[in-house]
């Protein structure tokens, strides 16, 4: 590959990956004000109808030649942690805290991602690594440890859950690196959003004790909210397939460990996102616990230089 062409091709890479920060950024400030009038579970299985209705149906019977060649049950299974278990304590955690405060957390996420690959896959980090993933995970305590007792707006109990959901995010993208690797992304990522209609359809009839009825009823009252259709709609479209989809091809033209480092470009978008449109605040603590983490990236990064 020529030099001219391996520019070009990071370039590319940088503006999905670009596309994908601000998807992504603004979603649980999007999705925030939707869970006065609904649950985290009808919301995801909002957001799950609609992008498998109108991407997966299509473009899997598209490709339909493709699924008799691919195990479809160890996607499943794997999809079922990463989108119903992970994504149920994600927006359940965004529910009882900030906008602000989940997205802060959320953004520390490749720190677990990268302890994940050390613990299960036994993966070999240097002496700056090390001294930068230490930092990190001290920054990150330090955002999930902000508490003020005077605002019911931030709960410690929702930045546990989110926290929560950085652990088993991180374990469902282990799984994905070690069993996904021969796949065709795309094709696991139409799959992904069917198993999130079953997930979330199940829970739902589980938790109204199979009524249908009060089920559909419930749905009927949450779509007379404007703040539902947009959060459903702005996550089915922008934060599962294009944000999925950017994502997707932004980490396959450049090293993966270059493309996790947009995700701390999220806060640039969530952080006057929340406070402007949302109105939430934001501390000192969280604030020196997100430099703290920025520093850890910075001294891991720097281990190709010394």
């Amino acid at each position: 590959m020529s030099k001219k062409t391996a520019q070009k091709r990071r370039r590319r890479a940088y503006l999905y990956l670009l596309i994908n920060t601000i998807c992504w950024g603004a979603a649980l400030v999007v999705v925030k004000p939707a869970l006065e009038f609904t649950t985290p579970f009808r919301f995801l299985l909002y957001r799950y109808l609609i992008a498998g209705l109108f991407f997966s149906l299509p473009y899997l019977y598209l490709n339909r030649k493709k699924l008799k060649k691919i195990k479809l049950t160890k996607i499943i299974l794997i999809e079922l942690l990463g989108t119903v278990f992970s994504l149920s304590i994600l927006f359940s955690g965004l529910a009882r805290t900030s906008a602000i405060e989940a997205s802060l957390i959320g953004t520390t996420g490749p720190v677990f991602i990268t302890l994940a690959g050390i613990i299960l896959l036994r993966e070999r980090q240097e002496r700056w690594e090390w001294l930068g993933l230490i930092l990190s995970l001290i920054g990150s305590l330090l955002i999930v440890a902000t508490h003020n007792g005077f605002e019911n707006q931030i709960s410690l109990s929702g930045n546990l859950l989110v926290l929560g959901f950085n652990v088993t995010n991180a374990l469902y993208f282990i799984l994905a690196k070690k069993h996904y690797h021969t796949l065709s992304k795309s094709i696991v990522g139409a799959i992904s959003f069917l198993v999130g209609i079953f997930g979330f359809l199940m829970i739902n009839l589980v938790i109204f004790q199979g009524n249908l009825l009060q089920l559909t009823n419930l749905i009927f009252q949450d779509w007379i909210h404007f703040e539902v259709q947009l959060a459903s709609i702005y996550m089915a479209i922008f934060g599962s397939v294009i944000g999925l989809i950017a994502y997707i091809k932004g980490q396959d033209k450049i090293e993966a460990s270059e493309a996790g480092l947009f995700t701390y470009l999220q806060p640039l978008i969530y952080l006057p996102l929340g406070i402007l449109v949302l109105k939430e605040a934001i501390y000192t603590q969280q604030i020196l616990g997100l430099l703290i983490v920025f520093l850890g990236v910075l001294v891991a990064e720097k281990r190709s230089h010394l």
